[in-house]
């Protein structure tokens, strides 16, 4: 049997039976930090509806700063990966996430910002992640291919009942400069679709800088429903079927780039 030495005491692995799932989560909450700095992670148990199914997930992974959320799937490798795991997931990723989510979020993060938590929801849908108690490559290669996060938490305990972690995998990271992915609507050829509304630092119809080529266009924020949209009326020659990026340069300014594939041009 594997073990680990750590401050001169050893550690030893759990059965796979030791811990529920309940315990097992307790531990993820209890050592948020192993999966995202700057970050809460919470109880979220609430029902998400995709078109045909539902699904309850586990946790929720917030971004201190509101750019970014990932809704976790707790599970234990003794579980059925196709018959259990890989349907639950793919609900919780073709699910919609809106302001009775937000409000569900809120209630169990006081120290939370709830303006801003719903702006956070309004935005792209969370990432989704499986958090298994055993390393699995046929889980990994799998939960990839749904477009799915799979990190692995093994743990360890000594007879002083003291814990470690041996964690494989982890959150992708976001880059510091940048504020919101956004895309141009199909329809409205001058108006934004913003993936992190929470990160603009404006609310509704407050208006935004945004330099463009070389030159300041002035944007308003509109929201419309769950979504929130960038609107001008400035000269802006963008193209559908790509991606944007709004980034924080060196003076504090913020620019609009072009990122991705080619599209056509609106």
């Amino acid at each position: 049997m594997a073990r680990l030495r750590f401050k001169n005491d050893w550690f030893y692995p759990l059965s796979p039976t030791t811990l529920s799932e309940m315990q097992f989560e307790d531990l993820l909450i209890q050592n948020s930090e192993v999966f995202r700095a700057s970050s809460w992670i919470v109880r979220f148990k609430k029902a998400i509806y995709a078109a045909e199914s539902s699904a309850r997930a586990d946790l929720a992974i917030i971004d201190r700063d509101y750019r970014e959320w990932f809704v976790v799937e707790v599970e234990m490798t003794r579980h059925s990966l196709y018959g259990h795991v890989l349907p639950q997931v793919r609900t919780l990723r073709d699910g919609f996430y809106g302001q009775p989510e937000a409000e569900y979020l809120s209630e169990r993060l006081p120290a939370a910002d709830p303006a801003r938590v719903a702006d956070l929801v309004r935005g792209k849908s969370p990432r989704i992640v499986v958090i298994a108690d055993r390393a699995s490559q046929d889980w990994g290669k799998v939960l990839a291919g749904a477009d799915v996060e799979f990190i692995t938490l093994e743990v360890y305990k000594s007879e002083l009942n003291a814990y470690i972690f041996s964690v494989d995998g982890g959150l992708p990271q976001r880059a510091h400069d940048l504020v919101s992915y956004c895309t141009i609507h199909p329809m409205l050829p001058r108006q934004l679709i913003v993936e992190s509304p929470a990160s603009l630092g404006i609310a509704a119809n407050e208006r935004l800088s945004v330099l463009w080529e070389g030159q300041m266009i002035e944007w308003v924020r509109m929201d419309s429903g769950d979504s929130c949209y960038l609107r001008t009326r400035g000269p802006v020659r963008l193209k559908t079927g790509i991606r944007y990026a709004l980034l924080v340069v060196e003076d504090g300014q913020i620019e609009l780039k072009a990122v991705g594939k080619e599209g056509i041009e609106s």
